[in-house]
Formats: structure tokens, sequence, C-alpha cells
């Protein structure tokens, strides 16, 4: 006697990833809140204003906008924790349910991640208050005694140190972009180097206007910012490329960049 067994159906993107995300549960951090059966989808970002800060105890910018529509395409509660950004690097390795952003994809962090994005251009300068017309620069070479103003523990930093050999008693090291600018105007340093995304961003929350800071060189221009999660993540990172294209087809990408003024 024959038994008819209906077809089993195949498991949804949505139950693989849970699959993938109840693997690494016993990493969650304490302060996580799963609701029932749903394990968070964990995003660890540094403050990059417009593309991730706090605001009025609100975590928000591009890429977290962006994180939490990704999450939600893959019916994922999220979670966002605003981290110093060497502090970030150590927590996107807590396990496959953490998402670290944004990221700049360098040589030596390639084998780190799986890469989502890239998600926007980045371009770094070097710049000088307008009114210091006193300034000029020569060439690293021909820097003399003039400071400049970094942020800590970022690829620029890195870069004015190896790739530029800046000497490093002539880089003044700021926690976040807005001391960094305050430094500059302060004359602390002569020099800021900086993404020209948080460049402008800090100048506005500083009151300067739209031109006080002028650019004198071009640092890094072939750069992009990514998102990124563990090797050992791939299914997660393909789902998340996915809904990256989603909502780059639907416009969502563009709509955010003209809201943060990117």
């Amino acid at each position: 006697m024959c038994v008819h067994r209906p077809p089993t159906r195949p498991p949804t993107r949505r139950a693989c990833l849970q699959t993938l995300l109840l693997a690494g549960a016993g990493n969650l951090p304490a302060w996580a809140s799963p609701g029932p059966g749903l394990d968070p989808l964990l995003g660890y970002a540094h403050s990059l204003p417009p593309l991730s800060y706090e605001e009025g105890g609100r975590v928000q910018g591009l890429f977290v906008d962006l994180f939490r529509e990704m999450a939600a395409q893959l019916g994922l509660p999220a979670v966002v924790e605003i981290q110093p950004f060497l502090r970030l690097q150590q927590s996107a390795m807590l396990g496959p349910s953490v998402v670290a952003f944004p990221l700049v994809r360098l040589p030596e962090r390639e084998e780190m991640y799986q890469w989502i994005g890239p998600v926007l251009r980045r371009r770094v300068m070097l710049y000088r208050l307008a009114q210091r017309q006193d300034l000029e620069f020569k060439g690293w070479s021909r820097l003399g005694g003039a400071q400049v103003v970094v942020n800590k523990g970022t690829a620029t930093h890195r870069k004015l140190l190896e790739e530029f050999r800046v000497p490093a008693a002539q880089l003044q090291v700021s926690a976040n972009y807005a001391t960094a600018v305050r430094m500059l105007v302060a004359g602390r340093a002569d020099f800021m180097a900086m993404n020209e995304l948080a460049a402008a961003w800090a100048a506005r929350q500083q009151g300067l206007a739209s031109d006080a800071l002028r650019p004198v060189q071009e640092l890094d221009g072939d750069g992009a910012y990514w998102f990124g999660v563990v090797p050992g993540a791939k299914p997660l990172a393909q789902a998340l490329q996915e809904g990256l294209e989603q909502l780059r087809r639907q416009g969502r990408v563009e709509a955010l960049r003209r809201q943060y003024g990117v």
C-alpha cells in the first residue's frame, strides 16, 4: 500500500538565517533583548556622522537606517550601538549575528569580514581654515613644524603614519570629529585630515560657515564605505547584500542620501 506524503518544503531564507543566528546566540551581549523566538541582528557602529551617530539619545544616520531596513526585510529585530572604532573591530568578532559599519575596505582588513556594499564613496581631504591664508601645503616632506589633527585609530590616521610618514610628534590625535574641528579652530592644529562627509557635518555642528574649511590636498579618493560581518556568516552577508540591492532599486539609498545631505 502506497502512502502519499506531501513534498517537503525547502526552508525559507528567514529560517536559514535563524539557524545561522541561533548558532551564535551564546555570544549575544547581556543588553540584547530578543523578541519571542527571534534573536536580534546586532549592529555595531562607530561615530561617523552623518553615516552613524548618536544625538538626543537616539542612534541614527544613513548607515543606521539602511541596517534597520535590511534587518526588517529579513524579518529580524535590529539593535544598534555606537562604539569607539577600535572596540568596534573587536565587538564585530563576537559572532554571526553581528554587523559592523561603516567600514573602509582595506587590504589588511580583507579577510576580517564578509563585505556588504559598497554603499557610498569615501573621499579624504586635508583641510585648513579658510582664514589661515598664511598656511600653504607644499607636500609632506615640507610640512615644517605644522601640526595635523586626525581621528585616532582611523584608516586616515594609519595612512598619515605609514604612507605619508608624518612624524607622530606632528599629529594631534582627536577622539571624535567634532573635537578635531574645535582643535583646528582653536589653533591647536594647522591642518585637519578627514573624510569630506564628516568634515562638512562636524563644521555645521560647530556653527561654521559652509566655506570655513578649505581643502588643500586630496589624501584618498578611491575608497568606499561598507557593512561587514564575520567570514563565517556568508549566508547572512549574501542576504544583506540582496537586501541592499533591493533598497537601492527602490530608491531608498538615494532618498537617504538626500535626507542626510550626502
